[in-house]
């Protein structure tokens, strides 16, 4: 099992070259197996190596997972090094079909930064040339991988040989190669538990599984589950776990999906030996969390009362209201982020997009108090609020837009003294607005820590249908009616009609039809369509104009517009 994952691990890793110039030898004794005792000095020559693993060619025939002791030394006449180190052999393939040398990749045993080889790669870098040195600097910088050819064929190669191995693996051998892999102090495998709607710690490498995390928008693995992105977190002053007492300083989670790609668990790893989990580690660690992925590709939460419902792809979405395409995809996801986390969102759009709808639903909580900022009463209550609302509260606050500048100022310092969550709706552009001071700059970065644009309905045509086909389907549950559908005049209009009012307007329109409809009639007619349906070839004004939002400040707009009037009048 470790060899493969060792490997992977060993070709995804960056490693200085040597060159022949610097006078790096490098003497090899076999520790175990037929040949133990033997050594090898002659043809034998470094390839590049890190201060955990190393690769070199030779001529001779070594077995994997045979373990060596490394010589190396230097021939020069200042800073000669001469120090020995353990390895275990984890990779070995020939040159090209008729060379008969071989090359080898090693895993350096017991190293760490206090160890002799650290100082001597420091040493070896510090005597690069300046144009070496430049060199070596741009391709850490680039130390993802580029896949060749040959790289391609040793990669499948490599894959083919990690399946095999995986499917042999059980959960806790994984896990135990995965703290190795990862050089940290405690990896575990988190499930959600749909019975009580718990994230619960079902394996661990140190054998204990007690924990829980109730609250999936706190702390790192909730925040992991819930986003089903990757955690990386440093505690500078530590944190100590309750149910042990275990102080964690650094904290790498990672989703694990099922074969929906719905996010079922978390796969944690817990207090990296060197402070902190880097760029490469999380790599590995997503290779790792895929693997494990296959051990819960057929689970599928089933209980609607959990919060966990929308892993559920039976369920019907919630979000249904934005249609199919591929934007109203991406604004699914959105919401679905969003709305487990407890940062301040603010949610930009048009008139008729349903923002009160999504900042209620973002909420995520039954006890979501509504302030429309048209009405002063309301929000005179609000400033009045004296004793201290908690993170679990949410607010909503409705056209934020209409705050007078005192106002914007009362709810600025009132919000220093809440923790609460606050969601805000506009119709407007506040960035702009804070570009011209007429809107409180602090106030607005605090609302905003997670904005929210919906796009007009005008700008996803592909999703007028369905949402339309949706409301019908609504109204026929309502009126008991079945096989409804709209004419064919009313079918062309949708898409070609510009929904100033957006989806508050076409659900109108769709039961206004219903309002008029025959008895026995199969179809509906949308009123609008007899009249617009007609209309003469539109100015290029005007259709810029019918196709910009609103709720964006149209600066450029009106630039281009006064390109496009210049243009004429020359002409």
């Amino acid at each position: 099992m470790s060899i493969g994952l060792t490997n992977f691990k060993f070709y995804r890793s960056f490693r200085v070259k040597t060159d022949e110039k610097d006078k790096v030898f490098i003497k090899i004794t076999v520790l175990d197996g037929e040949n133990r005792g033997q050594i090898i000095h002659e043809n034998v020559s470094i390839i590049d190596f890190n201060l955990f693993s190393m690769s070199f060619k030779t001529d001779i025939e070594i077995k994997i997972d045979t373990h060596l002791k490394l010589e190396l030394y230097t021939k020069k006449i200042f800073n000669k090094w001469d120090f020995e180190v353990n390895a275990r052999v984890i990779r070995s393939f020939s040159e090209s079909k008729d060379s008969k040398l071989y090359n080898y990749g090693v895993e350096l045993l017991n190293q760490n930064n206090d160890s002799e080889l650290k100082y001597f790669i420091t040493d070896y870098v510090a005597g690069f040339s300046g144009s070496k040195l430049k060199k070596f600097l741009i391709k850490s910088a680039l130390s993802a991988r580029e896949i060749s050819i040959s790289d391609g064929i040793e990669l499948f190669s490599l894959l083919n040989v990690l399946y095999k191995e995986f499917n042999e693996s059980s959960i806790i051998e994984i896990i135990d190669e995965s703290k190795h892999l990862l050089n940290c102090e405690e990896v575990r495998l988190w499930k959600i538990n749909v019975d009580n709607d718990k994230l619960e710690n079902i394996y661990s490498s140190t054998g204990s599984t007690t924990l829980k995390e109730k609250n999936f928008s706190m702390q790192e693995v909730g925040m992991s589950f819930t986003t089903s992105q990757c955690i990386n977190k440093v505690l500078k002053d530590g944190r100590k776990r309750k149910q042990d007492e275990v102080v964690e300083k650094s904290i790498l989670c990672l989703p694990i999906l099922n074969k929906e790609q719905k996010c079922v668990g978390v796969y944690q790893f817990i207090n990296k030996s060197e402070s902190r989990f880097s760029l490469q580690d999380e790599v590995t660690a997503s290779f790792l969390s895929m693997v494990m992925s296959k051990f819960f590709l057929s689970f599928s939460p089933k209980s609607k009362s959990t919060r966990i419902a929308h892993l559920n792809p039976e369920l019907e979405d919630d979000f249904i209201y934005f249609g199919s395409g591929q934007k109203s995809a991406a604004i699914r996801s959105t919401l679905r982020k969003l709305k487990y986390g407890r940062n301040n969102i603010h949610i930009v759009g048009e008139v008729g997009l349903g923002k009160a709808f999504f900042a209620k639903e973002l909420a995520n909580t039954s006890k979501t108090e509504i302030y429309n900022c048209k009405d002063k009463e309301k929000l005179k209550e609000l400033f009045e609020t004296s004793t201290p609302l908690a993170k679990s509260v949410s607010i909503v606050l409705k056209n934020i837009n209409y705050l007078t500048e005192k106002e914007q100022n009362e709810l600025f310092n009132w919000s220093q003294f809440h923790e609460c969550q606050i969601i805000s709706t506009t119709t407007e552009d506040l960035n702009y607005k804070v570009e011209t001071a007429k809107f409180n700059k602090l106030l607005y970065k605090k609302l905003s820590h997670s904005l929210f644009h919906i796009t007009p309905l005008r700008n996803r045509s592909e999703d007028i249908l369905p949402i339309a086909k949706y409301f019908i389907k609504m109204e026929c549950k309502k009126r008991n009616l079945s096989n409804i559908e709209l004419s064919p005049e009313s079918l062309s209009y949708l898409t070609t009609y510009s929904w100033p009012g957006n989806i508050t307007q076409l659900e109108k329109s769709i039961i206004k039809a219903f309002m008029v409809r025959a008895d026995q009639e199969s179809k509906i007619h949308l009123i609008e369509a007899s009249s617009d349906l007609a209309q003469s070839p539109k100015e290029i004004e005007s259709v810029i104009a019918d196709h910009c939002d609103y709720s964006i400040h149209p600066y450029k707009l009106f630039e281009l517009l006064e390109q496009l009037n210049s243009k004429k009048e020359a002409s």
